[in-house]
């Protein structure tokens, strides 16, 4: 499948535009990796290991190597496709850094990392089913949204150096208060970095009836303001 270029500017630094390679089977750059991007840069200072989980094309772990917050990214996915976009991308933005396959950390075993970004799918499978966001790309996610997240919170520690960190979005179109217990059973040290509401696109809107049982059987959450539903996406740390 053919590659397109697309430009990126990270929203907390509009000086620095990142071309990146990727093609219709890679998972787009959605409003949370902008969302981490901004969260993990203002909460770090450089690093010499960081690993992108759930890279698709690379733009978080690329987006922190050249805001200057490490010194060397590490990149999977559990997409041949993603992997190779990554590869192509890291290169071509003169970062020092690799991209494997790897589902969640399976072929990280022996590697140690100062800061985890966790970017891999977090909504109810439901919700993805009645949205184009994830189109040729798997959720996996469960009912409940929660199924990757549980993996990745209960492994990572195995994963990080002393004193590192790991950061993880917690959206609203899952169940929140399950993550933050899974999370809590495994650090203790948690800190909600930054809270993002954002409108849910019309064409989701209109499977209200769909969202609402959803909803009461407490798998996802949102409110109505304005005539429209809006969700929230948090991104945490934990160490």
């Amino acid at each position: 499948m053919p590659y397109k270029e697309i430009e990126y500017i990270p929203k907390c630094n509009e000086n620095i535009k990142i071309l990146l390679n990727t093609n219709d089977n890679v998972f787009a750059p959605t409003a949370t990796s902008d969302f981490l991007i901004s969260a993990v840069a203002s909460s770090i200072s450089k690093v010499d290991k960081l690993l992108d989980l759930g890279c698709g094309n690379g733009i978080v772990g690329i987006s922190l190597s050249k805001l200057n917050k490490a010194n060397k990214i590490y990149c999977s996915d559990i997409s041949n496709d993603a992997v190779k976009v990554a590869k192509l991308n890291i290169k071509l933005n003169n970062c020092e850094g690799e991209a494997i396959k790897s589902n969640i950390f399976s072929n990280w075993n022996g590697y140690k990392f100062d800061v985890i970004v966790d970017d891999i799918s977090g909504i109810s499978e439901e919700v993805a089913k009645l949205s184009d966001w994830f189109e040729n790309v798997p959720c996996d996610a469960g009912i409940d949204g929660t199924s990757n997240i549980e993996k990745v919170l209960n492994r990572s520690r195995k994963f990080l150096n002393k004193n590192g960190k790991i950061f993880f979005p917690v959206i609203s179109l899952s169940n929140t208060k399950k993550i933050i217990e899974i999370a809590e059973n495994n650090f203790k040290d948690i800190k909600k970095i930054s809270h993002n509401e954002w409108f849910l696109p019309e064409d989701l809107s209109r499977n209200f009836e769909n969202l609402e049982k959803l909803k009461k059987e407490g798998y996802i959450d949102y409110c109505q303001k304005f005539g429209q539903l809006i969700c929230w996406t948090d991104i945490y740390s934990a160490k």
